[in-house]
């Protein structure tokens, strides 16, 4: 048989609290998450079947070991977002590691159960392998062009006086560069945006922005299962006095195989090396006394393409855990509620309701849907256009989407096109209401998403996806346009939507149409705290002086 090796992405430790009173029920104090971050499941179960990992053994002998599929893009951002708060990506605005926002305040566990049981009460730590993906907490920004062109050279000055101060030659600095993430890939450049005549670089918050202030403890990019582990068990003896929810998340497995490949040796000691820091901490609970009183869940937030160096296509994770509730297979959004069911919180009351259910509970739901690998998908499409989309995707927040298509006054006798329409929600959105609605992007993977989105609710009969240039399209037809373009590319439009008949509604996000006075401006109050603007225009076009 082939050797393989398993990415194992995470591993949640979970320690339930019990409230005052409740000492004759049998429910955990603590809980500790730890993952290990790209471990595929198929690679995983090998390796315990050569005895390779005995930590995970002795955790699934006290407890259960369970399949888990994921549903969505099989990366970090969106694999721990859903871990995290028990959503899909069309609640917090994560769908991939290109496609983010910061998940809205209030939604991750961490906040969840830092205000049920109070802050004075209980502890919640982060300790994450990753510098990027998971547990960066960057801010959105926004920063004229013009600013941070006269900047950046002082910057470099300023690094190079630094770097030379220290004493760091060009050895060093390689090493320095050694040290990077592997597979992590650029970091987003932002869109570029103009507002009256100036240049803005607009770039999204980090999915772990709005959550990080709410825990005792939140620490990132330590990189090495070493120092993340250590770093865990000096924070056990810190807080065993409370009950406590930990986040230990390991990264090497990913690491090693973005550079070896998930067949590698590296691969697989990397599995090892979870393993053996899974087991550090469980002695240490054993030690504190606090075994008894844990509970803990090991999981991945995706797989790794067999023998390959990426996880385009890696649906395949596990959870192993001594919660003898769990009796069935799951998804990543049914951790969080697992979690919250242990603890003894009631999600009934959660708004919006989560979309996970408890893997102790009855499987209720339709199958789980797998896309297929990105590469398949996009052979699949008819691609009558082939060129790179002139934005980067971010997704329109569902609260701006319901005031764009409120504005534009959309009825069921409308068509309305959405011209550029990244993850389709906004045609989802539009054809719910009874109209006929048309998505077109240029990008495949956006119309793969887009068309998996449309049959997912439902609309097939009055949603349409077609992978086209905006630019060519005869808007004549439509009764509302729909836009989230850079406000140059609104600009560009202009002499086709000339085109649409009187009374026609044209609908932006954020950006204006330099020389084209809006009929109505609203502003729109994001469910994460982000402000939105949303500009209405009405054919014919008022054109300004």
């Amino acid at each position: 048989m082939k050797k393989k090796v398993f990415s194992v992405c995470a591993v949640l430790v979970l320690a339930a609290l019990a409230s005052p009173g409740s000492a004759a029920v049998e429910q955990p104090r603590n809980v500790i998450l730890i993952g290990w971050d790209g471990a595929q499941r198929e690679h995983v179960e090998q390796c315990l079947a050569r005895g390779e990992l005995p930590s995970l053994r002795k955790l699934i002998d006290q407890g259960k070991y369970v399949k888990i599929d994921v549903e969505g893009t099989t990366d970090t951002k969106a694999g721990w977002s859903q871990i995290l708060t028990g959503y899909y990506p069309e609640v917090t605005g994560v769908y991939s590691n290109r496609q983010y926002q910061p998940v809205p305040k209030g939604l991750s566990i961490f906040e969840r159960l830092e205000n049920h049981f109070g802050t004075d009460k209980f502890v919640t730590v982060a300790v994450i392998g990753k510098k990027q993906h998971c547990g960066e907490i960057d801010p959105p920004r926004k920063v004229r062009l013009d600013e941070e062109t006269q900047t950046q050279p002082k910057k470099k000055a300023a690094a190079r006086k630094n770097a030379a101060g220290n004493g760091q030659n060009k050895k060093q600095a390689k090493k320095a560069q050694a040290t990077a993430q592997p597979g992590a890939g650029k970091k987003p450049q932002g869109t570029i945006v103009e507002e009256n005549g100036v240049q803005y670089r607009v770039t999204p918050g980090s999915p772990y922005y709005g959550m990080h202030t709410a825990l005792e403890v939140w620490e990132f990019g330590l990189m090495q299962d070493q120092k993340v582990g250590t770093r865990a068990l000096e924070l056990l003896d810190q807080y065993q006095g409370k009950p406590f929810f930990f986040f230990v998340h390991f990264a090497e497995v990913d690491h090693a195989g973005h550079k070896y490949g998930e067949n590698s040796k590296e691969y697989n000691d990397a599995l090892i090396s979870n393993d053996l820091w899974t087991g550090k901490i469980m002695a240490k609970l054993r030690e504190l006394g606090l075994a008894d009183k844990t509970q803990i869940y090991v999981t991945a937030d995706h797989g790794f393409n067999e023998d390959g160096t990426g996880h385009s296509f890696a649906p395949y994770v596990f959870l192993a855990t001594n919660n003898k509730a769990v009796g069935r297979d799951g998804r990543r959004q049914d951790v969080a509620p697992t979690i919250y069911e242990a603890l003894g919180v009631d999600v009934a009351q959660f708004q919006p309701r989560l979309d996970g259910l408890a893997l102790t509970r009855p499987e209720n739901r339709a199958p789980v849907k797998l896309g297929p690998p990105k590469r398949a998908r996009q052979a699949a499409q008819p691609v009558e256009e082939n060129q790179e989309p002139d934005v980067i995707f971010v997704p329109t927040p569902e609260e701006v989407v319901a005031k764009m298509l409120e504005l534009a006054r959309v009825t069921k006798k409308d068509v309305v096109y959405d011209l550029g329409c990244g993850d389709g929600r906004i045609v989802v959105a539009a054809a719910k209401l009874g109209c006929r609605a048309y998505g077109f992007d240029v990008d495949p993977e956006r119309i793969a998403e887009s068309k998996e989105n449309v049959e997912k609710n439902g609309v097939g009969r009055l949603a349409t996806i077609q992978q086209k240039d905006i630019f060519k399209l005869d808007l004549s037809q439509a009764d509302v346009v729909t836009l989230y373009l850079l406000p140059s590319l609104n600009v560009k439009l202009i002499p086709q939507l000339e085109q649409l008949k009187p009374g026609s509604r044209i609908v932006s996000h954020d950006f204006d149409m330099k020389g084209v006075k809006p009929d109505q401006v609203v502003r729109v109050e994001g469910s994460g705290g982000y402000g939105h603007t949303v500009y209405l225009w009405t054919t014919p076009l008022k054109k300004e002086p």
